[in-house]
């Protein structure tokens, strides 16, 4: 198999995601747990999902500028001190020999010792199981390192907990990240974050619903709840509060339609998008207030794209899962107990998994008929150890491999395709 180049449909699938559908079928409660960090935690679980779609084998680790560049949000704001740092109201910011100072790191800090508490029980199955969610953790451990006064050098390494790696694999909504930067820039971009991974979802239902269905209306008040929009309250004539008329709803939710409407369609057309307009709904009569919109959504899928978001679900799905079984097979729990360096591994396996000095081979072994399997055994779309190897290295920057990358010079020969030579261990933390 020769490597193809980059088409207008692989690079539409490369820039889809993930969003768990536990957390975006409950964006209010993140605002709930979190408060003012909310956006940074919604944009950290999004961000992270980017990275797991990308490269399962190079996810844990990430910079500033990485960070910066998908949220939209600068290093120099990320970097800052956070405010309830510097008013000495954040209680306890230390953590693993490390002061968690900055706007990111507090809230990160945050993430790994506190949950998203759901208003209600989520359920879904899990191979037959009913499993039941009460709150969503998200961080097992975070590692710092390096870095300087600004802290723009510093590589974050974090594990995620497994109830996030459950979720990417199984229970999700496509979601186009092409215009979440823009989206979310200045005032109010958490509002069109939140609207706009919730019209993605909307969008995932309908879709797969193949247009059999009648276009989705909501009303303006549960738009406005998602986006956080709330009634304004004035004084009135006996100077006490009351609730300002809900057309400033209306306004609100219509800025922030706009707003993602215009990002969207900014420049060429993207996985996702959509019309709307405002109607009285379903049970109006002529003088009934526009308080319901009604969405229409365009798809630009074509089927090519359509069988590449399937074949990485597939492939996802099962190379997880075999790594998983490689992973436990090679190091049982008596055997992981003799590794000193793993002695406060918050999860072995995800660092493992990030390595790629252990078991590479294996690794390659395994993406490969993972491979072959999702593309439904296709012996055109059979992965050379090469091709592999820069799947691995480079991330799956498409649902097929675009480049091959270098090999070192202390390699070994397999099957006619070298791989550099690797130690069958889990090295130490740096």
């Amino acid at each position: 198999m020769t490597s193809i180049e980059s088409t207008e449909e692989s690079t539409l699938s490369f820039n889809l995601s993930r969003v768990d559908r536990s957390i975006a079928d409950n964006l209010m409660d993140i605002d709930k747990t979190f408060g003012s960090d909310a956006q940074n935690v919604l944009d950290f679980i999004i961000f992270m999902s980017k990275r797991l779609n990308n490269n399962l084998f190079g996810y844990t680790r990430f910079t500033i500028k990485e960070y910066s560049e998908f949220t939209g949000i600068t290093a120099q704001n990320l970097c800052s001190m956070h405010p309830d740092v510097a008013k000495g109201i954040a209680g306890n910011i230390e953590y693993s020999d490390h002061r968690f100072e900055s706007v990111l790191e507090y809230s990160l800090l945050r993430m790994l010792r506190s949950n998203i508490l759901f208003s209600k029980v989520i359920s879904y199955k899990d191979d037959g199981n009913l499993i039941r969610l009460e709150n969503f953790p998200i961080l097992k451990d975070i590692v710092v390192q390096g870095g300087d006064k600004l802290g723009t050098k510093k590589v974050y390494e974090v594990r995620l907990s497994d109830v996030m790696m459950a979720g990417f694999v199984q229970r999700y909504y496509t979601l186009d990240t092409t215009r979440l930067p823009v989206i979310g820039k200045g005032k109010g971009g958490h509002s069109r974050k939140k609207l706009y991974i919730w019209l993605n979802k909307v969008f995932h239902v309908y879709s797969s619903m193949k247009g059999k269905t009648e276009l989705p209306l909501y009303a303006i008040d549960y738009l406005a709840d998602i986006a956080g929009v709330r009634y304004k309250k004035e004084l009135d004539a006996n100077k006490k509060p009351v609730e300002k008329d809900p057309k400033h709803k209306k306004e609100a939710v219509s800025n922030i339609l706009k707003s993602i409407h215009k990002h969207i369609n900014s420049k060429k057309k993207l996985h996702f998008s959509f019309d709307y307009k405002f109607v009285s709904g379903p049970q109006s009569n002529k003088n009934a207030e526009d308080y319901f919109v009604e969405f229409d959504f365009k798809s630009n899928l074509n089927p090519e794209i359509i069988k590449q978001i399937g074949i990485s679900h597939n492939l996802k799905l099962v190379l997880l899962k075999d790594l998983r079984n490689l992973f436990d097979h090679n190091y049982p729990i008596e055997r992981l107990s003799t590794i000193k360096s793993l002695e406060n591994e918050a999860d072995s396996f995800q660092r493992w998994l990030n390595n790629n000095n252990a078991d590479l081979e294996k690794k390659v072994s395994i993406l490969k008929a993972a491979y072959f399997k999702a593309n439904g055994w296709d012996k055109k779309k059979e992965l050379t150890d090469k091709e592999a190897l820069a799947m691995i290295y480079q991330g799956f920057l498409s649902i097929d491999p675009v480049s091959i990358p270098e090999l070192k010079p202390n390699s070994i020969s397999t099957g006619g395709n070298s791989i550099p030579t690797n130690p069958n261990s889990i090295p130490t933390r740096n």
